[in-house]
């Protein structure tokens, strides 16, 4: 066990049962600023993070006895260590062994021979992301600790904390901001029109607007890329779901909750074709059911680095037709069914505020 008593940086966990290989990583994050931690084995890992302040863990996935995907998988099935963003190493280069790794928990993964721009661009965006997962988890315990009659305040203040969170990423992607602002108000009115109780409506409204915000750990060459992905480009691409669940699961706020699920299922579809896990049916939670439809129409209407803006005419036939890519097997019949019926509505939403091309 290896512990540098330092306040240069962030505190990174380097596991791996070569040495020469922590030796490597451990002078590649010393040079950028942060403070390495190292550890020979899965069992050592788990006993640093247990009783260490960890910002980040690099985990090799072959090792004797306990491997990376234990290790992992212990390390997210425990509490005090769930939120540490893990990223996993192997020299394996096929792609089961990455899904293995993003199912076992981890965040990110990397290839051996380690790549250093590779390694510190994956070790700052995971650093950003666990900042603000922090910051979201702490003001959540300061809302605990507050007297009753200040409730209706401090909630004020937290919608305007996710909001300010919610635009970091967007301006990555859609800088207007306008964007989130529709998703919200989509998803509020069909709720209301869906007959769901008040507290529901309430915390949708501000719940959905947080659909993407795993996009910023998506890196700018490939968020903002005008040509077809690769299929390595759409692996990464697809991960800002689950980056953006393990962000909003470290707290426990109504808003959190919710938000984390329709981060996680916003792309997941009624006939199972979907992901990020291939859900179908009911067993995609209702609140990503009505955030997916409401993301699909305003995507299709939205002018985006990859594709012209579609009138809404155009968009309606789509989602009710199909064109391919969209079909209305894709939506809970029941939802579609509803805005089909009120798609003026929606028209009106995103007319009302509609972007400056």
């Amino acid at each position: 066990m290896n512990i540098q008593n330092s306040s240069r940086g962030p505190s990174i966990l380097i596991v791996d049962d070569e040495e020469m290989n922590r030796k490597l990583i451990n002078t590649l994050l010393s040079a950028e600023g942060y403070t390495p931690v190292c550890a020979a084995s899965g069992q050592e890992a788990l006993a640093i993070a247990a009783n260490a302040n960890l910002d980040l863990i690099l985990l090799d996935v072959m090792m004797p006895g306990m491997d990376g995907f234990e290790t992992v998988r212990q390390l997210k099935d425990n509490e005090h260590t769930s939120c540490i963003p893990v990223i996993m190493i192997t020299s394996l280069e096929d792609r089961e062994t990455k899904i293995r790794a993003l199912q076992a928990g981890a965040e990110e993964f990397l290839t051996k021979p380690i790549d250093r721009a590779d390694l510190i661009v994956r070790v700052r965006n995971l650093l950003r992301l666990k900042e603000y997962g922090d910051f979201l988890s702490f003001h959540n315990e300061m809302l605990k600790t507050e007297v009753k009659e200040r409730t209706a305040r401090l909630e004020d203040a937290y919608r305007e904390t996710l909001i300010t969170l919610v635009r970091a990423s967007e301006f990555k992607d859609e800088g207007t901001g306008l964007h989130i602002n529709r998703i919200g108000r989509y998803a509020c009115a069909l709720a209301e029109l869906l007959g769901m109780e008040e507290e529901f409506i309430k915390t949708i409204r501000f719940a959905a607007l947080m659909h993407d915000v795993g996009k910023i750990g998506i890196p700018d060459s490939i968020l903002l890329k005008h040509d077809v992905l690769t299929p390595d480009e759409w692996a990464v691409m697809q991960s800002h779901c689950k980056l953006g669940a393990d962000i909003l699961r470290c707290g426990n706020s109504k808003y959190l909750v919710m938000g984390a699920d329709i981060a996680m299922s916003h792309h997941e579809h009624w006939d199972g074709s979907g992901y990020p896990a291939s859900l179908a049916g009911d067993a995609i939670p209702f609140s990503a059911r009505i955030t997916q439809i409401a993301d699909v129409y305003d995507a299709l209407r939205s002018r985006r680095p990859y594709k012209p803006s579609l009138d809404h005419a155009t968009v309606m036939q789509i989602i009710t037709e199909g064109d391919g890519r969209t079909n209305p097997s894709h939506f809970d019949p029941d939802i579609l069914a509803v805005f089909c019926k009120n798609a003026d509505m929606f028209n009106n939403i995103y007319s009302s505020s509609e972007e400056v091309t």
